[in-house]
Parts: structure tokens; C-alpha cells; sequence
């Protein structure tokens, strides 16, 4: 499986993930208001896809997806 990271959504999901952790609920709300849900959904998608990638190379998203796959039913 490839990834194509989206630096903007990485950056954003960042951000979120940083509010989020420090308990920032003003930096929350102003992001949820400029962005909306399902960007902050991307964006934190994003950011756990870019830790995957970087952890355990282009064959981490493979591993992830197997055990996923194989995991649920």
C-alpha cells in the first residue's frame, strides 16, 4: 500500500493532536470552526499514516492493514 502524504492535512492534524493532549479547548474550537469535522478526521488520519510511514517504512501500512484485515470479522 503507498501513502502520499498531504502536508497541510499534517500539519493541521498536528495542531489538533497538539490542542487535544494539552487540554486547549479555545485552540479546539477555533480549529473545529475554521476546519469543520471531517477535515480534522483527515487531518488526524494523516498525521497517524506520516507516524506509520516514518516508524516502519513503506511496508508498515501493509502490516496495518493485514492485521486489520485479518483481525476483524
Amino acid at each position: 500500500m503507498e501513502h502520499t502524504e498531504h502536508p497541510e492535512l499534517v500539519r493541521l492534524g498536528a495542531q489538533y493532536l497538539r490542542a487535544y493532549a494539552e487540554g486547549d479547548a479555545v485552540n479546539l474550537y477555533r480549529l473545529a470552526d475554521a476546519w469543520g469535522a471531517s477535515d480534522l478526521i483527515a487531518a488526524t488520519c494523516e498525521v497517524a499514516l506520516a507516524v506509520i510511514h516514518a516508524t516502519a517504512g513503506p511496508q508498515g501500512l501493509d502490516a496495518v492493514s493485514t492485521t486489520f484485515a485479518t483481525t476483524r470479522r
